[in-house]
């Protein structure tokens, strides 16, 4: 298996056979789409391939398109109107059918994802991650990417509702003689720090640049009580070193996160439970895919 974080499944096969109800609405899904979802290597393989396409649409040429038309169309439409025209509506006609154009574009693209997001596979997959909640099995997480998920956080094709047998309540997994990695102390530390920063470089320059206004502005109306505006400049600067300092911090303590989540792909191939990661370990799985 190659070493690598992507590799780390959202649930693996041991998990998904430690409870027997949850393993017979595992087979019971497989049959139903024709797949096997206990063989690690081939749903790995299957679901980074399809992870490849969506990705691949989301950086296409029709993509690439629309993006451009829209942008000539907008800037075209702006000049148009600043000409002032003496038919606003003719002179408008050209760049509203590029922006029509591309909005179509964009229209495309999504409905071939969805397509994609509808495949067999998938879908089944989609009801084995539902299953395995259900179940109390630990699932580690839920790809964005599956469920279609866009900026407004909103899930193009969410997990399915799955309940348990009546009368039987959830077991979950059962003890493994195969224990999980321990979280290092500086996994911990990245989790509390991952999430912060990220305006210092910004801030830091406006406060330099305020700061210099304010001194420029002392000088030309001989104004002594201005010149404390260096201090702006000081504070600026200082700005800038804590979020350098901070980001430097946040690269060192990535480095091990991505090791412990190499200990965790490991430990769910010789059958450990993976029990869901926190946001920031989820965040930095999905920028190493």
């Amino acid at each position: 298996m190659d070493n690598n974080p992507s590799d780390l499944l959202p649930v693996g096969a041991h998990a998904l056979s430690a409870d027997p109800r949850l393993a017979d609405a595992v087979r019971q899904i497989g049959s139903t789409y024709g797949y096997d979802y206990f063989d690690d290597g081939a749903v790995r393989k299957t679901l980074s391939e399809h992870e490849a396409a969506l990705r691949r649409l989301g950086r296409g040429g029709l993509v690439w398109a629309g993006s451009l038309a829209t942008a000539v169309g907008i800037v075209w439409l702006v000049w148009a109107a600043a000409g002032k025209p003496d038919n606003m509506a003719v002179a408008a006609a050209p760049p509203a059918a590029l922006l029509v154009l591309a909005l179509a574009a964009f229209v495309q693209v999504n409905l071939q994802g969805r397509r994609k997001l509808r495949h067999p596979f998938l879908e089944g997959y989609r009801h084995v991650l539902a299953a395995a909640r259900a179940h109390g099995a630990p699932v580690a997480f839920v790809p964005a990417w599956l469920t279609g998920r866009g900026g407004a956080a909103l899930d193009v094709a969410p997990l399915p509702s799955y309940a348990t047998p009546a009368g039987a309540p959830a077991t979950g997994v059962r003890a493994t003689p195969v224990a999980p990695p321990p979280k290092p102390a500086e996994v911990e530390e990245y989790e509390r720090i991952a999430d912060q920063g990220g305006w210092h470089d910004e801030a830091g320059w406006i406060l330099v640049v305020a700061g210099a206004v304010g001194v420029g502005y002392a000088v030309v109306k001989d104004l002594p009580a201005a010149y404390a505006s260096v201090l702006l400049i000081a504070l600026g600067i200082w700005t800038w070193l804590s979020g350098h300092r901070l980001g430097r911090r946040q690269r060192e303590l990535s480095g091990e996160a991505l090791r412990y989540l190499d200990e965790l792909t490991r430990s769910q191939a010789s059958g450990a439970p993976v029990h869901e990661l926190s946001p920031p370990l989820r965040k930095l799985l999905d920028t190493r895919l």
